[in-house]
Parts: structure tokens; sequence; C-alpha cells
């Protein structure tokens, strides 16, 4: 069944566990999530990132992906991943999708609070909910740690932030980057305990790919509500099409091309759904 952001995180905090959220952008990484999420009774966030699909594409695969959750025994968010501005939002809303992101986190609080705010008033008219980020979450390959430190959520900014925007999940900054890391993570779990006794509002973990699985599971246990998962899936698609292109012949079935990249990231999907303890949720 489909539901919005609000209804999938809703119990996450006082029973402290998270729902998982990978980005998606073909069938067969959206058949990875959705049948082990059914065969695991765990609720997930099915993700789309603008930049990651061509011009009308989109016409394709969210039609795909409204239906099979429809007509699914668990609950789906079906959520936009990242929306840069308020002209791709409003896209995403009008092709049905229950649940956005607006990040206008390089932004100045206060331009943030504006456009966040303009995005919510617009999604909550619609019944839609909003997840918006705080800080900034940076990139692992191309930002030092220097920077990505730079750039955490500041706590005293975060009441302010939510009882003048009204959002529905906010994403902070205690650590992690998008994509690899040059080295190791280390996630500010103090500043999230501190955030975490501020607001009741869901609290989302981007770049949970490749963190250290002991510091996801404590920033569960502080607060945490969402885990971000793109690059870990990416790779685990990639990884199986190299093995089975280095042994198949030109005239091998499309079919057979996607079933080793399918269990692979299956394999993952479940490793994610554990360590989030959301299994059993649905």
């Amino acid at each position: 069944m489909l539901v919005n952001l609000r209804e999938i995180l809703a119990e996450t905090r006082k029973n402290k566990y998270a729902v998982p959220a990978f980005d998606v952008n073909d069938l067969t990484t959206f058949k990875a999530v959705a049948e082990t999420a059914e065969e695991l009774r765990s609720p997930i966030i099915v993700m789309i990132l603008d930049t990651d699909v061509k011009d009308g594409y989109l016409r394709y695969i969210v039609p795909m992906i409204k239906e099979v959750a429809a007509h699914s025994r668990i609950p789906i968010c079906l959520h936009l991943d990242h929306g840069p501005d308020i002209e791709t939002v409003i896209k995403y809303v009008s092709l049905g999708f229950n649940s956005v992101m607006i990040d206008a986190s390089t932004l100045p609080l206060e331009k943030n609070i504006e456009i966040t705010r303009q995005v919510v008033k617009l999604a909550h008219s619609a019944g839609i909910t909003v997840e918006a980020e705080l800080g900034h979450v940076g990139v692992g390959l191309s930002d030092s740690e220097e920077t990505i430190m730079s750039f955490l959520t500041i706590p005293k900014e975060v009441d302010k932030f939510v009882k003048e925007t009204q959002v529905d999940a906010l994403a902070v900054a205690i650590g992690t980057a998008h994509g690899l890391y040059k080295g190791d993570p280390h996630l500010d779990i103090p500043r999230l305990k501190e955030i975490a006794k501020i607001t009741e509002t869901p609290l989302v973990l981007h770049g949970g790919s490749y963190t250290p699985e002991e510091q996801v599971k404590e920033a569960i246990i502080t607060g945490i509500s969402k885990v971000n998962i793109a690059t870990e899936l990416r790779v685990a698609f990639i990884k199986g099409i190299k093995e089975t292109i280095a042994t198949a012949n030109e005239y091998v079935a499309l079919s057979e091309i996607f079933e080793k990249p399918l269990l692979f990231m299956k394999e993952l999907v479940k490793s994610k759904i554990e360590l989030c303890g959301s299994s059993n949720r649905a």
C-alpha cells in the first residue's frame, strides 16, 4: 500500500528502528527492493533522484512503482530524493509522488527556511509529506573530512527550522557523506542526541552506504528514523553485471543478464533491512 513519509515513520522513534530508503531508477533495482521487503515484511521507502533519470523515463518507471506499491502487502512510500528547487518538487508532485525532499541545505538558514516553508505549504495542501535538510551532507570522495565536519547540523537551529517550516522529516548532518568514503566516517552521536532531545520530528541519515554498521545502529537507537542507501545498491548491481558479462556469450537472454545483479541487490537490501530493524514491522 502507498503511504506517505509521516505514516511510514510514525512508530520508528518510539520503537527504536528505522526504515531503509533506497534510490532506484529501473525495473531491476525496484524489483530487488520491493520483493525483498515483501519477504521480510518490512516497510520500505523507494526514492528517485531526479539527476538519475533521463527525460521521459519517469513516465515508465513511476506508474510501475505506484501500481506495485498500491497492491503490496507492505507500506511503501514513493519519495523524491534531494529535490533541488521548487520547480522539481512540483514536477514530482504532479507525477503522483506522496513524499518529496526539498534540499536547500547549501543556502543560508533563513533562505533554507523560506524555500522549505513554501514547499511544505504546497505539498501539505495535497496530502504530501516533506523532508528537508539542515546542515549539509557532503560527498565522500570530493569533500575533505574537514569540509564534511564543518557543515554539521547546529542543534540550536533545529527548533527554529522545524517550527517555522513544519517539515515531516529532517535530514541531519552528523558526519556521514554521500557515495564512497576516503576513510572511515565518525558519526557525532552526542550531537545527534542533542538534536533528538530538541525535536520529535523523524530524523534522517543520508550517506548510509558504507557507514560502519555499529555506528548506524547507535544512530538509530539515538533517534534516526530513515536511513538512505544508494551507492551500495549500485555497486551490487554493477558487480553482478560484470560477473555475468565476463562469461556470457552474445546470445544470452536479457533476463539472464539481470539474474545475478538482482540476487546481489536483494542480499544488500536484506542486510540493510536487518540493520535498520524494520523486518516484521509491516
